[in-house]
């Protein structure tokens, strides 16, 4: 009941949607691209044209539920894959602003009929939806998204000596924002301390000090950091009285992902002309409750609901580039790639793909575990793949091609669909899956799928 919920509730603020003509002329609706892959049996539609036009279906059904995954966790789709497949998969073709390209594969050397599309998904994103959500249901979201701890560091300028030092009001101000909106916070002083301590712990291990500093990282994953400007107005003799008020001139404010040292946050304010504080706790409160507000707002847009991440993939160990090409198919059918672009075949034999995966850069690489090297290394019978090295956005693959029991090529070309040996769930692999001969196959590759396919 509790994870129905999770569904409802995030379909409901997703809102993947077809416009009505009025809305689509005064507001154009965002739209996510993906590419995807449709699958029909073609033992049980004896009419080729019948076969493709179920692949053809199951393509645009597929590319939806690529949009959905931009915005909820894979395993909450396949989870609830029968309410999300009733409310929005089978409503695909309303939901598809545009197919503008088709591939016909037919039948492959997997038996499957294959047809390859890639197509504009209309989308309102979660983000646009922000003042409709309940702190339960931001909190949720923030969650599926990795739960990234934010560390706050704002520091203000003397208007006195021009000395720089912490701003603790704008730090609890802007902490209590953060933590109201659903993140969790920590101080930047704590994260700080944290990380020096660790360094200190490795170093007293016998690593060098260099090496432990390039190691461990901040101990947030995101640093907030800004700077607070004051100036004092010149004094008035108001009835004898010598009155002097603080003057806001501007502040900044800077996010910056730990993780890969991107900044993801920038932006200057400038208060109003005129403003004027009694005295400097004033108007740094004020500064720490505005930044407070829109910087949670911004971050939930720009960084926990980004809707996809681009990353390199390196592939090594592929003896000529066919190879690549034919990974690069198996790519498109899985639910977290968005689009593939075979990018490079390197000497050497590396080959570079450009991939875009559905949501956030958090836990990355146990989503290529999960979704893409798992289920590969099912498909071959043994760990073939493996993790060489994640750094930023590159991710390097090892492909050990020793003591396979097939050659490269009858694996991928002959083995059950890369989508259906991940986690495909039972109503996806029934829908697919009509003949006994290609039930074999799937249940060879993913032995899972014996239960859901008894009933063929």
């Amino acid at each position: 009941m509790h994870r129905v919920w999770k569904i409802f509730s995030v379909l409901g603020a997703v809102t993947l949607l077809s416009p009505c003509p009025a809305q689509a002329e005064a507001d154009p609706i965002p739209t996510i691209v993906v590419s995807a892959e449709g699958l029909a049996d073609p033992n049980y539609y004896r009419d080729q044209s019948i076969a493709y036009d179920e692949a053809l279906r199951d393509a645009k059904g597929q590319a939806v539920e690529k949009a959905v995954g931009c915005f909820v966790s894979s395993r909450t789709v396949v989870e609830n894959y029968a309410l999300v497949s009733d409310r929005l998969i089978s409503k695909s073709d309303g939901l598809i602003k545009s197919v503008f390209k088709v591939v016909n594969g037919g039948v492959q050397a997997d038996g499957f009929y294959h047809v390859w599309i890639k197509a504009e998904i209309f989308a309102k994103p979660l983000s646009e939806s922000l003042n409709q959500l309940s702190g339960k249901e931001r909190s949720f979201l923030i969650k599926e998204r990795g739960n990234p701890v934010v560390s706050v560091g704002i520091l203000v300028e003397s208007p006195e000596s021009g000395e720089r030092q912490e701003c603790h009001t704008c730090n609890t101000e802007i902490s209590s924002a953060l933590m109201h909106f659903g993140y969790r916070v920590i101080s930047d002083k704590k994260a700080l301390e944290e990380k020096e301590a660790r360094i200190k712990m490795m170093v007293s291990q016998g690593y060098p000090g260099q090496l432990a500093s390039t190691f461990i990282r901040k101990m947030s994953d995101i640093s907030v950091m800004g700077m607070v400007n004051l100036r004092k107005s010149p004094k008035i003799n108001l009835a004898g009285i010598d009155v002097q008020t603080t003057l806001l001139t501007a502040w900044s404010l800077e996010a910056v992902d730990n993780h890969t040292s991107q900044i993801i946050f920038a932006r200057n304010f400038q208060p109003p002309r005129g403003v004027m504080y009694n005295n400097e706790d004033e108007a740094v409160l004020k500064v720490g409750k505005q930044i407070g507000e829109v910087f949670s707002k911004d971050l939930f847009k720009s960084y926990i609901m980004r809707p996809s991440h681009e990353i390199l993939m390196i592939v090594s160990g592929f003896e000529d580039r066919s190879l690549a090409k034919m990974l690069k198919k198996e790519l498109i059918g899985v639910r977290a790639v968005l689009n593939v672009n075979f990018k490079e075949f390197l000497a050497g034999g590396e080959t570079v793909f450009d991939v875009e995966f559905a949501g956030g850069r958090e836990h990355f690489s146990n989503i290529v575990e999960d979704a893409v090297l798992g289920p590969l290394n099912r498909k071959f019978g043994k760990d073939a793949f493996h993790i060489t090295e994640e750094h930023g956005d590159i991710l390097r693959i090892a492909f050990d091609s020793s003591n396979l029991r097939q050659p490269f090529e009858e694996v991928l070309e002959e083995g059950a669909p890369l989508q259906l040996v991940a986690d495909a769930p039972p109503e996806r692999l029934r829908e697919v899956v009509k003949s006994e001969e290609l039930k074999q196959k799937v249940v060879k590759a993913n032995p899972d799928a014996g239960k859901a396919l008894m009933d063929l």
